[in-house]
């Protein structure tokens, strides 16, 4: 048998490390190769679904996520301050579309 290298001691991980490049296995390599075609159709089918009412092809993709987003807190508040069953009305004045919560039912609120 041939001598085995000395192990340097009091190397930090990094330096251990240093030059050694992992191989990619079967698996790694077959996911990469189908990520994008994964990714593209994920993307296409999210546009898909979100488009599918009309008020959304005057809309763009951020603008969508702002809106519910910002429903998302308002939904929050109106929990955090007890009112749990409401009804969203949508109502225009000019150029504005104003979105508010009307309680369904008194009895469910927290007081």
């Amino acid at each position: 048998m041939g001598k085995m290298p000395k192990i340097p001691r009091n190397l930090s991980d990094k330096d251990m490390f240093k030059g050694w490049q992992e191989e990619p296995t079967v698996e790694e390599t077959m996911m990469k190769a189908s990520e994008p075609k994964q990714a593209k159709s994920r993307q296409e089918k999210r546009t898909n679904e979100k488009r599918e009412g009309g008020y959304q092809t005057y809309l763009s993709q951020d603008v969508v996520d702002t809106m519910e987003k910002l429903l998302l807190e308002i939904k929050l508040d109106l929990y955090k301050q007890g009112v749990s069953d409401y009804r969203v009305n949508v109502r225009r004045e000019k150029n504005t579309i104003l979105l508010e919560h009307v309680p369904t039912d008194e009895k469910n609120t927290k007081k």
